[in-house]
């Protein structure tokens, strides 16, 4: 059983308006391997989109915990699925698992801060969490366990200011998951309240 452990801290300055950007791929995550030989269950395309979903309300049941209020002041709103997010963070995990690497950064240097750009989604700010764990709440208790008022996988679930989040989830050959989280925090729309999904 192998710990992957590393943080990077970035803020990236666009516009008018600042984005702090937090990237982990952080302690308390494993990887873990299955016996030689041993099959392992492959996961359908729904049934990975059924894991998304529950890391899905996992996330939003994280910021509304009042165990976390002291971080989220009790302003952390429910966050809007985005599909177009979710396919970005769909398609690092997958090129995650073919490429053989754990990292932000994929090997011809491509940012998720470049990846989410690319997709011509609207943001002000933005973070990515990065997982490789047996499931969706062994990920996500992983990512909560980590302390709290630090730039880390928890401050980007808890980021008071996020509203879209996008997850995807693409099974490793052992049968892990390769789980990418997401986040945005989307402009106001011109008329003043925030752009609709």
């Amino acid at each position: 059983m192998k710990t992957i452990s590393h943080c990077r801290w970035a803020v990236v300055f666009a516009a008018l308006f600042w984005a702090a950007i937090t990237v982990c791929a952080g302690p308390g995550q494993t990887q873990t391997s299955t016996m030689p030989g041993a099959a392992t269950p492959r996961l359908t395309a729904s049934l990975l989109a059924e894991l998304e979903k529950q890391m899905f309300d996992l996330v939003n049941r994280d910021r509304q915990d009042p165990a976390y209020s002291a971080e989220t002041h009790g302003q952390a709103q429910p966050l809007k699925w985005n599909e177009k997010l979710a396919a970005v963070a769909r398609a690092h995990s997958r090129d995650m698992v073919e490429k053989g690497y754990f990292d932000h950064t994929d090997p011809q240097g491509t940012t998720f801060f470049a990846r989410i750009i690319a997709a011509g989604i609207p943001w002000r700010s933005m973070a990515e969490n990065i997982a490789d764990n047996p499931t969706v709440r062994g990920a996500e208790a992983s990512f909560m366990r980590e302390p709290p008022f630090k730039p880390n996988h928890r401050a980007n679930i808890l980021n008071v200011k996020a509203t879209d989040i996008g997850i995807g989830i693409v099974q490793r050959l052992n049968g892990d998951l390769y789980i990418t989280q997401d986040f945005v925090e989307t402009p106001p729309s011109p008329s003043g309240g925030s752009s609709a999904r």
